[in-house]
């Protein structure tokens, strides 16, 4: 923050001394913009010579961006006569310094003598002072605005540490003005009577700087310097307790959180992590600094796991009331919202957590596809030769937060449990028929008779036991119905797959089809969904005057009770058939 400070009151004391020149000024670089003395002349036109240009304005639309890098400047040169008039058609050419990029709307002045360019920050976040340059001639003119935003935060762990001891840290975190981590940038940590240290943020921003206490007792300033801004963490170096004074103001407002609410598991080549954050604030708002502070996942209900990064330590809120930990996944996910962040803290150092003084945010931790689904419309299509029917189905796999999971390999297979005997009559067709003579009391005269799939063992192999029906083969065949998938065999960006069914036209509504997807990976119970549905047919094909494909079942017409004795009456008892028509 000092230095944002700094670079803003260089800019404004630029400003303040191009202001109190004559309006023609060569070497000022003020924030908004600048005025530069000189020539410059505009092409001839028609034999006619246009105004000389004997200055240049340069003007930017704003004085600071934030370091997310999606807000350019707007760059606006201005070509002037020594009266104000404005000049077009003078040529002028920009350029930028610290790692910035622009963009040019033109070479030269437009009708109005101005030209425009856009800058951003480019690839480097870091907050610093910006200067874009317009020349034309020996005409100059700069101006600068400042790129804010980048923090960084420093948790020692423990805050409290003995002499010549091993093993401590400090945590130190760099984020940008949207907390996006800042990953890859410089860090340089400097500790006293330890020297300096420099290294690189990984990609979550975070550096830990490892460290040796001195043997002397007092404080220890770490400070670490990266992306434009510092941070300093005071370690006490002591070797009895009780160094932190106690919070003696009532603490009237505990909350957490973590940004963000849904991290990744991680494996051994990864590390992916959630911030978490816990304010503490007093009367009137004011924050309440050294707040001790806990971490915990509250039981781990759901035995999910990982760490801290600031380990089982106490953790002393700043003077802003915020303490600071980053949560680390293991390789196991959770439930939605199923881990619970729970920050303990209290007034004095203490070991055991009291609950009423804790305050908790959930978070989902996800890991493989947690669940799939199958689904359809009510379509049925015509295949390309006339001769099959196709029924189009989706598949959607997400993770436990709900999120879609793409390139999930998707597996399907089908089953055809039951087959059935009967036959269309009439216009409409109709394969069942009812005596509504008494509306009170209909019968069903005829109605196709349900049968068990022959191959009880789905083998595949004709077995003497499973012919029922004596005719030489099992039935319904495998291979009256074919699955497969359409859009390749993973899900897409969006969690989504895609699969069909094709049939022989004949066989329309006359098996019944169980669909079973499988998407790999999944770490729950819902890596598998099943359609069950009866063979569709068209609508148009009942309708029509003509008979339809499937006027007959193909695999027999008898229905009768009478005819087949060794099928039940009720229809709505499924069995196997033995009646070979």
């Amino acid at each position: 923050m000092r230095m944002i400070k700094g670079m803003l009151a260089t800019a404004l004391a630029l400003l303040v001394a191009a202001c109190g020149s004559s309006g023609c000024d060569a070497g000022a670089s003020p924030l908004t913009g600048s005025t530069a003395c000189g020539t410059t002349t505009a092409p001839t036109t028609g034999g006619t010579v246009t105004p000389t240009a004997t200055g240049l304005v340069l003007q930017l639309s704003k004085l600071s961006v934030n370091n997310s890098g999606g807000d350019p400047v707007t760059a606006t040169a201005t070509a002037t006569t020594a009266g104000g008039q404005t000049v077009s058609g003078v040529p002028v050419t920009f350029s930028v310094d610290a790692n910035a990029l622009y963009t040019a709307g033109s070479s030269s002045t437009d009708g109005t003598g101005i030209v425009v360019a856009s800058v951003s920050i480019g690839s480097d976040h870091s907050n610093r002072l910006i200067t874009v340059t317009a020349v034309s001639g020996a005409l100059r003119a700069t101006a600068s605005f400042a790129v804010i935003g980048a923090s960084l935060t420093g948790t020692p762990v423990p805050t409290v540490v003995l002499p010549s001891s091993t093993g401590n840290k400090v945590n130190f975190n760099l984020k940008d003005a949207n907390a996006a981590p800042m990953a890859g940038q410089t860090i340089s940590v400097v500790a006293g009577s330890l020297g300096t240290t420099t290294g690189l943020t990984d990609a979550n921003g975070a550096y830990v700087f490892n460290y040796t206490a001195p043997a002397a007792p007092g404080n220890l300033d770490i400070i670490a310097s990266a992306g434009g801004t510092q941070a300093t963490a005071t370690v006490i170096v002591q070797a009895s307790p009780g160094a932190v004074p106690a919070v003696t103001a009532p603490i009237l407002s505990a909350s957490v959180s973590a940004n963000p609410s849904v991290v990744p598991t991680n494996s051994a080549a990864t590390n992916n992590r959630t911030e978490i954050r816990a304010l503490f604030l007093g009367a009137n708002n004011l924050p309440i600094k050294n707040v001790r502070v806990r971490f915990d996942l509250d039981g781990d209900a759901n035995s999910i796991g990982g760490t801290f990064s600031t380990d089982n330590n106490i953790v002393y809120s700043d003077a802003n009331g915020v303490a600071t930990t980053a949560y680390v996944p293991g390789s196991r996910s959770s439930p939605t919202n199923g881990l619970t962040i729970r920050a303990c803290y209290d007034s004095v150092d203490f070991t055991v957590c009291d609950p009423i003084k804790a305050t908790k945010t959930t978070i989902t931790v996800t890991s493989e596809p947690l669940s799939v689904t199958i689904g359809t419309n009510n379509v049925v299509e015509s295949g390309v030769n006339g001769l099959t029917y196709i029924a189009k189905f989706v598949v959607l796999v997400v993770d436990a937060s709900g999120r879609a999971k793409a390139n999930v390999e998707v597996v399907p297979s089908i089953d055809l449990p039951i087959f059935y005997k009967g036959y269309y009559s009439g216009s409409p067709w109709s394969n069942r028929v009812v005596d509504t003579t008494d509306p009170l009391n209909p019968i069903v005269l005829r109605t196709p008779i349900a049968c068990l799939n022959e191959d009880v063992n789905r083998n595949g192999v004709l077995e003497a036991s499973e012919d029922l029906n004596v005719n030489g083969v099992l039935e319904p065949r495998k291979s009256d119905v074919a699955v497969s998938m359409t859009s390749g065999t993973k899900t897409d960006a969006s969690g989504l797959a895609y699969l069909q069914i094709e049939y022989p036209q004949n066989i329309g509504s006359w098996a019944q089809v169980n669909i079973l997807v499988s998407a790999s990976g999944i770490s729950g119970t819902e890596g598998r969904a099943t359609w069950s549905e009866v063979l569709r047919i068209p609508q148009s094909a009942v309708t029509a005057s003509a008979a339809p494909p499937f006027v007959n079942s193909p695999y027999g017409i008898i229905t009768t009770p009478a005819n087949d004795p060794t099928d039940s009456p009720d229809r709505g008892v499924v069995q196997p058939c033995q009646n070979k028509n």
